[in-house]
């Protein structure tokens, strides 16, 4: 137990209620959600205001634990788009039965409801496989951050420090989401991927089809394609990313309490990146490991903003943020 869970005795209250409070408040939104006549003003307004308890329930947690703050944001994020996605399934005409949503929110592997049948199976042994390989990959990761972050840093250039650590935590996190999502399919659950090689990208928007698969296709299905992305599919992309960025300050800013601005820099830089490569086609060969090693230094210098936020969390980088970095 931390020392502020020993100075208040109700933070372990807190630290259920910061997490569990999301699912409760999702559940009571299930009458509002399943049935199939017009929605009133009444009901949207009951919704809306079950969503936003939603999104506030991390501030429940003690401002003292900002990384169960950010933990439980993330969670607490997750289950509002759920809603989100229900509700639309909703105006679509076809509204999920209590069993069907309650399912919906416990499965951590799908975003998108309608979406979920259409992901094909995998063959036992492929299945069998990934978890195996997954949970060494996410051991190496752990292993290598562990002793990275004993590294005296001090005499070594900053980027150093920051491409080493991203890529050992990125081992560890694709690796680890990997062998998480084939223990659940041998559970008998379906689930989509999370990851699909995203070291392997050639270009940024290849980079976000592959990273964070399930938010991307909850961006693909709810909000680019019902706003005519196929026609405007520049302009889609970059207010998909300005949403993104909206959704990593409200994160970062349940955590540490202040809103920083560097999630808006670094999903403005991705946003733009991803827009001017949405059509592009690499060929193979040296052309391709061309594309994907400027892609990959792209994405790692980039992402010192992305950190920039995760030190303010929780130490990242053993001098601090450099100056250029300091005081937004």
């Amino acid at each position: 137990m931390d020392k502020a869970s020993r100075q208040n005795p109700n933070s372990m209250q807190h630290l259920l209620a910061g997490f569990l409070a999301p699912y409760v408040l999702a559940m009571a939104c299930i009458p509002l959600l399943s049935h199939r006549g017009a929605a009133t003003y009444a009901q949207s307004g009951l919704l809306l205001g079950g969503w936003l308890l939603i999104v506030l329930s991390p501030w429940l947690i003690p401002s003292e634990q900002p990384l169960l703050r950010f933990l439980a944001a993330m969670s607490a994020t997750l289950v509002a788009i759920k809603v989100i996605d229900a509700r639309l399934d909703l105006r679509r005409g076809s509204p999920p039965t209590w069993k069907e949503f309650l399912a919906f929110l416990a499965n951590p592997f799908v975003l998108v409801r309608r979406c979920l049948p259409l992901e094909r199976s995998v063959p036992a042994r492929t299945n069998f496989l990934r978890l195996v390989l997954g949970s060494v990959g996410c051991a190496i990761g752990i292993a290598l951050l562990n002793s990275l972050f004993r590294v005296d840093w001090q005499d070594w250039p900053f980027l150093l420090e920051h491409a080493s650590k991203v890529m050992a935590l990125m081992l560890a996190t694709i690796s680890g989401l990997s062998a998480a999502t084939a223990l659940w399919r041998w559970s008998g659950g379906a689930a989509r991927d999370y990851m699909d090689h995203p070291f392997a990208a050639r270009t940024p928007a290849d980079f976000w089809r592959k990273y964070n698969r399930n938010m991307q296709q909850f961006f693909w299905e709810d909000i680019f394609k019902p706003l005519g992305g196929h026609r405007t599919p520049v302009r889609t992309t970059l207010l998909v990313f300005g949403l993104s960025a909206l959704i990593h300050e409200l994160i970062f800013y349940a955590a540490i309490g202040r809103v920083q601005g560097y999630q808006t820099v670094f999903f403005a830089l991705h946003g733009v990146a991803a827009a001017m490569t949405l059509r592009v086609r690499t060929k193979n060969g040296w052309a391709a490991i061309a594309w994907i090693s400027a892609t990959l230094a792209f994405n790692l210098t980039s992402s010192v903003l992305f950190f920039a936020s995760i030190h303010q969390v929780t130490p990242f980088y053993a001098r601090g943020l450099p100056e250029w970095l300091q005081g937004w």
